[in-house]
């Protein structure tokens, strides 16, 4: 991949992984998390840059795959017959990159996900500048789900939402729902927008 540094403007070439097996290269899944395998030195003036790139991420235990597509153009189609029972997500940015991955690895529904994160920003919204919600962690004693909301000045607020709104939402996901396979999804919080007015429509 060729990237212009932000630091000295050279342009330089670099190896990119576009393509990430977690269970055959484990030691991958924390460079993921800390972003640093999207994190170059630029052979000019030493300086670090962050170059975001498409990656997939194949997770074969946990049967998921989620997609890093950068581009404003639509992904093209998978060149390759998924196997059955896979969920396949698509995603725009680190954050939502990373974040994916934690909320597959976890074994939750992301969509109940992406609709707790909606509700919980529904919330915070009246008093604070949220401009990102990110899930955080699954807390395995109590069963909440922790939330990491950015501000506007780059702080971090956290919060934490009930084990038992998000089984009553995947409850009516999986209902009132279709969320098609053989493809890759983008489930984010404009699919969760469009979502909540539907299930409201439909009375759930």
């Amino acid at each position: 991949m060729t990237a212009t540094c932000p630091h000295c403007q050279a342009e330089t070439d670099h190896k990119v992984l576009d393509h990430i097996n977690i269970d055959r290269n484990p030691a991958l899944r924390n460079r993921v998390r800390d972003l640093s395998c999207f994190r170059v030195k630029c052979p000019n003036c030493g300086e670090t840059m962050l170059l975001v790139h498409p990656c997939l991420y194949h997770d074969m235990d946990n049967q998921f795959m989620v997609w890093l597509w950068p581009e404003q153009e639509a992904a093209p189609a998978a060149a390759f017959e998924p196997l059955a029972g896979y969920r396949l997500r698509l995603v725009r940015d680190l954050n939502g990159f990373r974040e994916k991955i934690a909320v597959l690895e976890a074994g939750l529904d992301d969509r109940a996900v992406e609709l707790m994160k909606l509700l919980l920003l529904m919330q915070l919204g009246h008093d604070l500048d949220v401009v990102e919600m990110l899930f955080h962690e699954l807390d395995a004693r109590t069963g909440e789900l922790r939330f990491a909301a950015v501000l506007s000045d780059g702080a971090e607020q956290y919060a934490a939402m009930p084990g038992e709104l998000y089984q009553r939402l995947r409850g009516d996901v999986e209902t009132y729902l279709y969320t098609p396979g053989g493809d890759f999804q983008c489930i984010d919080m404009e699919w969760a927008r469009q979502t909540f007015e539907l299930l409201r429509e439909m009375g759930a």
